[in-house]
């Protein structure tokens, strides 16, 4: 018997925009194995793509996956944090179907080039699409406690500005304007969209869960740790990597304060909590070693660690809040136990491997099979692939308790 999907699945925004990102999890990740298959692995003569794979990979990891995710999380989120109803469909479809559709015409562009940049620029439509639903809640609110919630659509809004001034990037082929798009997208969208979103959420989350928790909201690091991705931002797009350790080094401390002041050593009650702690970890570790390449370059040790520190905060940051944060919302908005999941917390640890190869692939170059860069590829993919394999039915199937959503 044939079943109609297609009312659940547009029945809430995080379906969509997950069910999408679940899917850029994995493309994303076959094209970049598949040129260090090439380059790095020798498996073939490297492919020749439509520019540098360097830019395509960054460009597809900075905006391509984790946006589905960032606007999936956001859309159901944000209206709560302002005491607003949910979205309605006519609020995220759209901005969703436009996303899709860029992105589709962003990989047809691999056969046919000129459409790379459309493909973007089509999926900064749908973001603006998404971007003014989000505002809309937020102005139409009378709640007091907007803070958090203007600063995610502010880092929203730089994000677009990022995606578009790629999208012109590439039409010029200017290594300057890719690095000051891929400085933004990094240091103006995501960190900060992350990092705020940890700091609203985790005290929460450690509330509802840890006995006798004491929340610490302490403002200072906050907007410490968002200074410091403001600077970083412009010291990268300007070639001032060296003379930001010290705040590089300040935004480090900050955040494993946080960690200590959360309580970590506490949250292992509850796996998915400890996920959503340990994952914070690695933004502090990125920090360092951001810091400890910045302070070497400058007293002559030249490219410490390579992108070592870019990878804990890309892969090891950002992957790992995302295992456990798409994990939650993913069961907590489709009738299931948040407790019933076995499989999120071994993936994790086995995630948590994937970055350390990637990291460890700076320092330790093994041309061939064994290359490690390369297998850290492949283990992104075995570890998405499992979690797709588990959640991913969760986005086109009705809720099991009957309720909407």
């Amino acid at each position: 018997m044939s079943m109609n999907l297609r009312p659940a699945f547009f029945s809430a925004p995080h379906r969509v925009m997950f069910f999408a990102g679940a899917l850029q999890l994995l493309l994303t990740m076959i094209f970049w194995a598949t040129d260090l298959a090439g380059r790095h692995a020798g498996f073939y003569v490297p492919f020749e793509w439509p520019y540098p794979p360097m830019w395509l990979h960054a460009v597809l990891m900075i905006y391509g996956i984790f946006t589905f995710f960032v606007f999936g999380f956001l859309m159901t989120a944000l209206p709560k944090w302002v005491a607003q109803g949910p979205l309605e469909q006519h609020q995220f479809v759209p901005g969703f179907i436009l996303m899709a559709v860029g992105w589709g015409v962003f990989y047809i562009g691999f056969l046919l080039p000129v459409l790379i940049p459309l493909g973007l620029l089509l999926t900064a439509a749908g973001w603006v699409a998404g971007w003014r639903a989000l505002f809309d809640t937020v102005r139409a609110s009378m709640s007091t406690h907007k803070t958090h919630a203007w600063v995610v659509l502010a880092a929203l809004a730089m994000g677009v500005l990022g995606l578009l001034f790629y999208a012109f990037a590439l039409l010029q082929v200017e290594t300057v304007l890719v690095q000051a798009a891929t400085e933004t997208g990094l240091w103006l969208f995501l960190v900060p969209v992350f990092f705020t979103v940890t700091y609203r959420m985790l005290p929460f989350f450690s509330g509802s869960v840890v006995r006798n928790y004491k929340e610490y909201r302490g403002t200072a690091p906050f907007w410490i740790v968002l200074g410091v991705c403001v600077v970083h931002a412009l010291a990268g797009m300007l070639d001032l990597q060296r003379w930001l350790w010290p705040a590089d080094l300040l935004g480090s401390a900050s955040v494993f304060w946080l960690a200590w002041r959360w309580q970590i050593h506490r949250v292992f009650v509850s796996h998915l909590l400890a996920m959503h702690h340990m994952a914070g970890l690695w933004l502090g570790t990125a920090l360092l070693l951001f810091a400890v390449q910045g302070a070497g370059e400058l007293f002559g040790v030249l490219g410490w660690g390579g992108r070592a520190p870019l990878h804990a905060l890309t892969v090891g940051y950002f992957g790992s809040i995302l295992l456990g944060m798409a994990t939650r919302v993913t069961l907590g908005h489709s009738g299931r136990l948040i407790s019933s999941d076995v499989w999120a917390w071994r993936l994790f640890w086995m995630f948590q491997c994937v970055v350390l190869l990637r990291l460890a692939g700076e320092w330790l170059v093994i041309d061939g099979v064994f290359n490690l860069i390369w297998l850290s590829a492949l283990g992104w993919l075995l570890v998405f692939g499992m979690w797709n394999r588990v959640h991913l039915l969760m986005f086109l199937k009705p809720r099991p308790d009957g309720r909407p959503g």
